[in-house]
This record gives C-alpha cells, structure tokens and sequence, in this order.
C-alpha cells in the first residue's frame, strides 16, 4: 500500500512538471477489420469500433487516428485529467457505431442525441450519419464537423474514474474544450485558443449569428448533478447547448489559469483523484473534492465579470442569468 501511495505522488510531481501542451498532432493509427455475423468489427490498438455495416477505409482511418489520439492528448497536460487505476491488462475501449437510427434508441440512446458515453457500460454509442454528414438537422448539438460529437464522448470514456468523480460541469466542460480545440482528427491546438471556442461555438450552436450569449449563472452550473443536467436536456431542447457552452467557458477560464500555475484546478483534480484512489483501495465512501479550491475566494459575481470582459473583447456579448433561457439574437 505505502509503495502504491509513493508511486502515486512521484506521478503527480512528475505531472506537474511537464510543461503545458501547445499542440498535438496525433500519429497515424493501424487498424484491421473483421467480418461479424452482425456487421464488422474494427480493432486499432486501444480501441475496438463495433458496426453493423461496413465503413469506408478512409473513414475507418479516421476515426482510428482520432480515436488513438484522445487519451493521448489527455496526459500531455499537467493535471490529473484521468485516473486509471493500477496497472494491469486494460481492456479496449468500445466504440458502437449503428447505421440505423432506430437501432441507436434500443441502445438505450436518449432522445434528441445523436452520441453519448453509456456509463454503465463503458461504451460511446454514436449514428453512423452523424460521421457522415456535417449537420444533423434532427440534433440540438450540431457539430463543427462530424467528428466533435465523438471526441466529446470519446473524451468522456478516457477520462475514467474522473468522469464520474468530478462535477458535471467540469466533465462536460473538459469535453467541450477538447472538441473546440481539435481542428481535424487527431489535431488539437491548445494555444491561443479563443478563437477556435468561438467557431465552434459559432456551428454548434450559435448559427454563425453573433448573438448575445446567454448561458447558466456560475452558481446553476456547479450544482447541478448528471441527473438535473440530463432532464434539462430533455426538458429544455431548443437551447440544451447553454449549458454545455456555460461548462465550457467555465473549464476555459481554469485552464488559462492553470496554464500560468495560477487558480485551484490542478489542487481540485488532485485531490478528487486522491479520493478515487482512497475509495477504490480502502472501500471508503467516495467524498468528491470542495469546489470552493477552484474559485480561490472569488465571489462568483467577480468571475462572471472577468469572464465576460474576457470574451466581449474578443466579439462575444456574454450574460450569465439565473435561469436557463432560449438565447435570442442581438437584432431580433
């Protein structure tokens, strides 16, 4: 037990002393394919994508290469952004991908999606016409470009343990920030990155219409549970992205301050790994980490106004509200 808490604590020294990532372009990735009675079975070297039909080769690579580079980008930065466990045989992760929308709901898919990251099992789940099309009419959550859906739940899936440890907010947060800040599969750039957050932004959700954003005050966003934030979703369909957007201006205002060693999110994710680690070796009650480390005594009026100011200088009218409402455009 004492050498596993050592080698635990060298891995954070050793974390913190990376330097932060300014940009990551994944390797190619080797995959191979496999006829099942069912469909086809794609295998690279973490993963194993599950269709029921088959892909086209160039497509199969790409999603090989982004799939392979998820994890990958994770650990470049110098927080604890996943917990893994101990060491040992790790299973591959799955990937389902169904042609049929039909097929995609059975799977126990919630209504109005068009991918998501199946807790229980472990699996991201996606339609096949999402990766084929560049916009999904049926979807509130649109995508840039085919792939950011998936490296959302991808990311989701890699984050292990921390995905459910953290808050729901930090978690999706994370997501959307990878997916802004990857520009094609396998390519992130994590410097200078406002730009590329308000592209994304700009298809996701925004329509490419500039208008005043209005997303979930600080205090909403960091009380609500996986439960509230997914009956949200249904109950608020034609402006389910607020949240989400809300998560990710909130998780890029913590990595600009963890990329200047400033602000709590490092602490915050070290601990919260801590508890992981203690709950799954001691069998102790799980006890997630105080977000009042993140603030650092700030009152969330304060950070909602340098949030703001931060990003009207750079073309976005941002308003934090108390309630979660349908964003309306600046003209109409």
């Amino acid at each position: 037990m004492v050498a596993i808490i050592v080698a635990f604590l060298a891995l954070q020294a050793l974390n913190y002393s990376k330097p932060w990532p300014q940009k990551f372009d994944a390797p190619k990735a080797k995959w191979t394919e496999l006829k099942t009675l069912s469909g086809y079975n794609y295998e690279t070297n973490s993963y194993l994508i599950i269709t029921d039909q088959r892909i086209r080769h160039n497509k199969v690579t790409e999603i090989a290469i982004l799939a392979e580079s998820v994890q990958r980008a994770l650990v470049l930065f110098p927080l604890q952004l996943i917990y893994e466990g101990r060491p040992g045989n790790k299973k591959k992760h799955v990937v389902r991908i169904f042609e049929k929308k039909s097929e995609y709901i059975k799977s126990g898919a919630p209504k109005g999606t068009i991918g998501y990251f199946d807790g229980r099992s472990k699996e991201v789940k996606v339609s096949l016409e999402h990766l084929i099309a560049t916009r999904n009419k049926v979807s509130n959550l649109q995508p840039r470009q085919r792939y950011q859906l998936l490296v959302h739940e991808l990311i989701h899936q890699a984050m292990g343990d921390q995905f459910h440890a953290l808050p729901t907010w930090l978690t999706e947060g994370i997501a959307e920030y990878f997916s802004a800040l990857q520009y094609a599969p396998g390519r992130y750039r994590f410097s200078n990155c406002s730009k590329q957050i308000i592209e994304h932004l700009n298809v996701t959700w925004l329509n490419g219409e500039q208008p005043t954003v209005v997303i979930p005050s600080i205090q909403i966003l960091t009380i609500m549970s996986a439960h509230t934030w997914a009956k949200d979703t249904r109950i608020n369909e034609d402006n389910a992205y607020a949240k989400y957007a809300g998560a990710l201006f909130l998780t890029h205002y913590q990595m600009e301050l963890a990329s200047r060693k400033l602000g709590g999110l490092r602490k915050f994710l070290e601990n919260s790994a801590v508890n992981i680690h203690e709950h799954k070796t001691k069998s102790v009650r799980f006890i997630p980490a105080d977000q009042a480390m993140l603030w650092k005594d700030k009152s969330f009026n304060k950070i909602e106004s340098q949030i703001c100011e931060y990003w009207k200088k750079r073309g976005l009218d941002l308003h934090f509200t108390g309630k979660i409402q349908t964003i309306e455009p600046i003209n109409k």
